[in-house]
């Protein structure tokens, strides 16, 4: 798994590479020329978006440990997944991206995910 993710990682970056517009051309050790992308780092400014889940124990957990990375839109327009889905989601936030979330809350917010998610798909 770890192997994959490297790969996936220098995939991501050579397309980064490929996509940008610097490109110089060094000579390599045998003579032929070698294309280098210069990566450059850039700075952006995401739109601020203060909105909630709402007040309440059920999606307190949500307000507390979500909402420190995603907006609440970005959650609320994800596809219809299954609580399963939703459990490995929170598993991967904990595990791969570090999210701060205890393990004994993991329960709650994947609850109060399937819970929203079928909400707002009810329109309510």
């Amino acid at each position: 798994m770890r192997g994959a993710r490297i790969a996936l990682a220098a995939l991501a970056i050579g397309a980064l590479a490929a996509c940008s517009g610097a490109v110089r051309e060094p000579a390599s050790d045998n003579g032929q020329q070698a294309k280098f992308a210069a990566l450059r780092s850039t700075s952006i400014a995401l739109p601020e978006d203060d909105q909630t889940f709402g007040e309440g124990a059920a999606v307190a957990p949500l307000n507390a440990h979500c909402l420190a990375c995603h907006s609440t839109s970005m959650i609320l327009y994800q596809p219809q997944l299954s609580k399963a889905q939703w459990q490995a989601i929170v598993d991967k936030m904990r595990d791969a991206y570090g999210a701060p979330v205890p393990a004994d809350q993991a329960p709650a917010i994947v609850d109060a995910l399937v819970a929203l998610q079928a909400k707002h798909a009810d329109g309510r």
